[in-house]
C-alpha cells in the first residue's frame, strides 16, 4: 500500500444508540505513518455447496455472519467481507447472500470470489451490491479490500439494512463503483 496515496482520515461505521452511524477514522499519524487502529477487519466467509442449505433464504440462518456484523459495528469501523463461493462464479447459498446483503447495507463492502481455480471469474453482473473479485483468490481479495477501505472508507449504511430506501441503495451502488474500479485493475 502506498501510504502517500491514502487520506489522513475516512468515514467508518459504528452502531451507536441502536443506530448505525458514520464515524471518522484516522488513517495516518501526523508523520504520515499508518495508525494501527486504521487497519480494517476483513473476514473471509467460505461457502461449501454440498452442505445442507436453509432453503428459505433467511439471513437469520447465518448466525456466524450476523454475529460478525454486530461485532464489527461495535469494534471495527472499517470492516468488510470476502465471500469465497463455489466455482465457477463464486455462487453462495440464498441465506449467505441475504446475510452478506445485510453486511453491505450496514456499511461493510463484500467481495465475491470463486474457490480455487475458478474457471468462471466473478463478474459484476452476477453480484448485485457486491464487488466482483474476478479471478482473485480470497486472500488477495482480502488485502485489496483492506487497502480500499483505508482509501475510500466504509459504504454508506442504510438506516434499516433489512429495508433500505431506493436512495440508500443508490448511494451504496455509487460507492461500490469506486471499489469495483480498483478491483477491475487487479
Amino acid at each position: 500500500v502506498n501510504l502517500t496515496r491514502l487520506p489522513e482520515s475516512v468515514e467508518g461505521t459504528r452502531r451507536h444508540a441502536g443506530r448505525i452511524a458514520r464515524v471518522g477514522v484516522c488513517i495516518k499519524s501526523e508523520q504520515g505513518e499508518l495508525l494501527p487502529g486504521a487497519i480494517p477487519k476483513v473476514t473471509i466467509v467460505k461457502h461449501a455447496r454440498y452442505l445442507p442449505e436453509d432453503s428459505s433464504g433467511d439471513a437469520a440462518a447465518e448466525v456466524d455472519i450476523l454475529a460478525r456484523i454486530e461485532k464489527n459495528l461495535r469494534e471495527a469501523p472499517l470492516a468488510g467481507f470476502v465471500a469465497e463461493g463455489a466455482a465457477p462464479f463464486g455462487s453462495m447459498s440464498n441465506s449467505v447472500d441475504a446475510a452478506l446483503r445485510q453486511a453491505t447495507l450496514s456499511g461493510m463492502p463484500v467481495v465475491k470470489v470463486g474457490r480455487g481455480n475458478a474457471e468462471g471469474p466473478v463478474d459484476p453482473t452476477r453480484v448485485p451490491l457486491c464487488i466482483a473479485g474476478s479471478n482473485l483468490t480470497a486472500t488477495k481479495a482480502r488485502l485489496l479490500l483492506m487497502a480500499c477501505l483505508m482509501k475510500f472508507g466504509s459504504l454508506p449504511p442504510a438506516q434499516n439494512p433489512e429495508r433500505p430506501t431506493p436512495g440508500e441503495l443508490d448511494a451504496v451502488k455509487s460507492k461500490l463503483a469506486d471499489y469495483q474500479a480498483v478491483f477491475d485493475t487487479h
